[in-house]
């Protein structure tokens, strides 16, 4: 094949080579002819001298080169307007010109042309494109195929309106008469599912009002489970889509965590963060749906038929006469089922039925309480009755704790129990049933017999804080040790804790005394019972009161009794009336 040559280059390294060899003055007529040739100004020659001929003219750059009258300060002011001048569609609604008026009105120095001051944000980075330029999407990549599946509902271009296929025209359904799409109650949605890994592609149809946890869990059991002729099946480990109401939805999150895939929802408006199920939509579209144009069908289970015929073919690469193998920057085109048979066993999880995966849909999450002996009771949904859960020696459980519980779809009977903790995120254990074979007398054959050996409970937190305590309690005691300082009363720490003698040497401030008011209230007079004449005269005589008619002298003087508080004075009474009385005979 003939070698086809470029006029322009050839002219430019022709003058290049005579550039070389003119003296100056020679140089501008060069110069100038070749500005008039081209209708180019000089920059533009000595860029396209430089990029197609080699040549420069090995004049040194100014010493100024960069530098601006133009203050860096306003540059990025005027940068700034423009960049919050973006809408949310990323489109562009103030530019230089307008914002060089808002900076000068606003006490910037400008003074340069609009061309000028777009140059120098050009050449600071700064302009609105060069910022979408620096937020390009990053490559990601998935271990292997099941590892990463993208999913993303859409509304498709076919519907069904009393049992025959429409498909909306631009003409009928604009952006000026949504509402006329709006009337047709029951739309067809379309979920696509993509493989982030071999790049498989799996539609799936529904007709329905709207998006719906229910669609998607319905989505889901058809696409991870398996289904007669079809290769590709299993549950992923981690599950991309966006932040919709039924994707975030309590139901289809419960779901997931049972399932143990990592639910990732990226940032709204930020679609190309799964674009790999964009592009499937895409292809669905393109490669799929304008078929039915020439050969409708009559109900969605016929389209879900079709759909899923063409998607075997599609990744297998199997469509007569169109190459659809997958196609990536340094692998050989390859179909995306024969990536995706390179699966192994252990990425293969396999879905449980159908009816079991229904169960987490009602938000099952529950409490339970930890017995005494560091058991909690839950009856799994795939369990015939209530489990026994050993939680013995777990970090942050104690007996008493209340405790959230929620199952898991693999293993036996497996839960998940969620444990708060007051200084950081939650504790989250996986647990399975303890085995729970009895013998004839109904004990847990896992119970030590008696006389043969002993076990003791796991320490819990609660036993682990409680000998750090006691520890400081008796510092240096071992536990028979302590137990003797216990119960001998003696003082914790040596008896080297101050606990109140400091309190003696408070000094409390003199304070100037506080006037009060009297209370007006008259002290309460309790009667006193009198004596009786015999209980007088015991007590007068018991202080030395000796007259022989002192009984009579009191029943005569003192009918109604004496008073405690007369009793001194009847005793004086008493003497003084019997110092003139004589014993008769004396």
């Amino acid at each position: 094949m003939a070698i086809q040559h470029d006029p322009t280059r050839d002219y430019l390294r022709q003058l290049a080579g005579r550039l070389e060899a003119a003296g100056h003055g020679e140089k501008g007529r060069l110069m100038a002819e070749a500005r008039e040739l081209y209708g180019w100004s000089t920059n533009k020659l000595y860029a396209e001298l430089r990029r197609q001929a080699g040549w420069t003219s090995g004049r040194k750059a100014r010493a100024d080169k960069g530098r601006s009258r133009v203050p860096e300060e306003t540059v990025a002011f005027v940068a700034a307007l423009s960049r919050g001048s973006l809408r949310a569609n990323g489109k562009q609604t103030m530019f230089t010109p307008v914002a060089g008026s808002i900076a000068a009105a606003n006490g910037h120095a400008v003074g340069v042309s609009t061309r000028q001051l777009n140059r120098l944000i050009r050449d600071r980075r700064l302009g609105v494109a060069q910022g979408r330029g620096e937020r390009a999407p990053v490559r990601l990549r998935s271990l292997h195929p099941n590892h990463v599946h993208q999913v993303d509902p859409s509304l498709c271009l076919v519907y069904y309106l009393r049992g025959e296929q429409r498909i909306i025209r631009d003409d009928e359904f604009y952006k000026n008469k949504l509402d006329r799409l709006a009337k047709v109650q029951f739309k067809c949605w379309r979920y696509v599912l993509y493989d982030h890994a071999s790049g498989l592609v799996l539609p799936w149809y529904v007709e329905a009002a709207g998006e719906s946890p229910l669609n998607l869990f319905h989505f889901l059991m058809f696409a991870w489970g398996r289904q007669a002729g079809r290769r590709f099946h299993g549950v992923p480990k981690i599950l991309c889509w966006d932040a919709g109401s039924a994707n975030t939805a309590v139901s289809i999150r419960n779901l997931l965590t049972a399932l143990e895939v990592e639910g990732i929802t990226h940032a709204p408006g930020n679609a190309r963060a799964k674009g790999g199920v964009e592009g499937g939509n895409n292809l669905v579209e393109t490669q799929f749906e304008c078929r039915l144009r020439f050969e409708p069908v009559d109900s969605v289970a016929a389209l879900n038929a079709a759909a899923a015929t063409w998607a075997e073919a599609w990744n297998a690469n199997l469509i007569p006469d169109q190459d659809t193998r997958l196609r990536r920057d340094a692998m050989a085109p390859v179909a995306r089922y024969d990536l995706w048979q390179r699966i192994r066993e252990e990425e293969l999880r396999l879905l449980p039925p159908v009816a079991v995966c229904q169960a987490f849909l009602e938000g099952r999450t529950v409490t339970r309480k930890v017995a005494r002996d560091l058991t909690i009771a839950y009856a799994h949904p795939r369990a015939q009755g209530s489990r026994c859960y050993d939680v013995g020696g777990l970090a942050g459980v104690c007996a008493g704790d209340v405790l959230e519980v929620s199952p898991l779809l693999f293993g036996d009977c497996a839960i998940t129990l969620t444990v708060p903790r007051a200084d950081g995120e939650a504790l989250k254990y996986r647990l399975e049933p303890v085995a729970d074979d009895r013998d004839d007398f109904g004990f847990p054959l896992t119970a030590p017999v008696i006389g043969e050996r002993y076990a003791a409970r796991p320490e819990t937190d609660a036993d682990r804080a409680g000998k750090r305590l006691d520890g400081l309690l008796y510092p240096g005691m071992d536990a028979e040790a302590m137990a003797r300082a216990k119960r001998s009363n003696a003082a914790p720490m040596g008896g080297a804790v101050n606990a109140h003698s400091h309190l003696s040497e408070i000094e409390i401030p003199t304070a100037l005394p506080r006037r009060g008011t009297d209370i007006a209230l008259q002290a309460i007079q309790f009667e006193e019972r009198p004596l009786s004449t015999a209980e007088a005269a015991e007590a007068l005589r018991a202080q030395g009161v000796a007259r022989p008619d002192l009984y009579a002298w009191l029943a005569a003087r003192y009918p109604n009794g004496v008073l405690p508080a007369e009793l001194d004075g009847c005793a004086a009474d008493a003497r003084g009336a019997g110092a003139g009385l004589r014993v008769v005979g004396a």
